[in-house]
């Protein structure tokens, strides 16, 4: 089945406003198509994103495992036991060609859609226990990264995040879900994403 058509990448200045803020977490630089390790064709987006945002392998830390990012080169070799099986690497049914695996936290993948310039995630259950088909949650790879980077940008700045019981303290929730609706424009967004990145008491 062949993918369909591509929708447009984010602007140059989103996408260099999604640079600078991951810059602080890890490397950035220019990577080429060539650098893409499959016979298949890199989605323009994708193209764009690597070319003008460029993450090496780059961790934001977060609640729970951080977010990581990963060099083009590696890009392909990521969608192992998505796209694939990793025990025996055969092509699983459930995965659409039009979807690109591109950042991970654990086992829970952040997925390109082509055809849409949409990243889709699956529910707060996670990837491996999710009844239903990943959503669209950010409306580009530009508004993902910027998300992401906001949410570790709050969590490297928390001090004591934590109550004496081991719950997230109330200022540390309302800062993210602030720092989510700076990107995202909405406090319902923000606090959908918060819950999907695990700050399941974000409201």
């Amino acid at each position: 089945m062949q993918p369909a058509a591509s929708a447009p990448a984010p602007s140059s200045a989103a996408l260099a406003a999604a640079r600078d803020a991951l810059a602080v977490h890890g490397p950035v630089f220019r990577q080429e198509p060539i650098e893409w390790g499959s016979e298949e064709p890199l989605a323009p987006a994708l193209a764009a994103y690597y070319r003008q945002v460029g993450p090496g392998w780059v961790e934001v830390d977060t609640l729970g495992l951080p977010f990581l990012f990963f060099p083009l080169e590696r890009l392909w070799d990521e969608q192992a036991g998505f796209r694939w099986s990793r025990r025996t690497g055969a092509r699983l049914v459930d995965w659409n060609d039009d979807w690109t695996v591109v950042a991970l936290q654990g086992g829970d993948p952040f997925i390109h859609e082509a055809s849409t310039g949409a990243v889709l995630m699956a529910g707060e259950e996670g990837w491996e226990d999710r009844l239903d088909e990943p959503e669209p949650v950010f409306r580009d790879l530009a508004e993902m990264t910027l998300a992401l980077c906001a949410v570790g940008r709050v969590w490297a700045g928390a001090d004591d995040p934590f109550t004496e019981d081991w719950r997230l303290t109330e200022e540390v929730l309302g800062q993210v879900v602030g720092a989510l609706e700076g990107v995202l424009g909405s406090h319902g967004r923000a606090v959908a994403v918060a819950r999907r990145l695990g700050y399941l008491a974000a409201r």
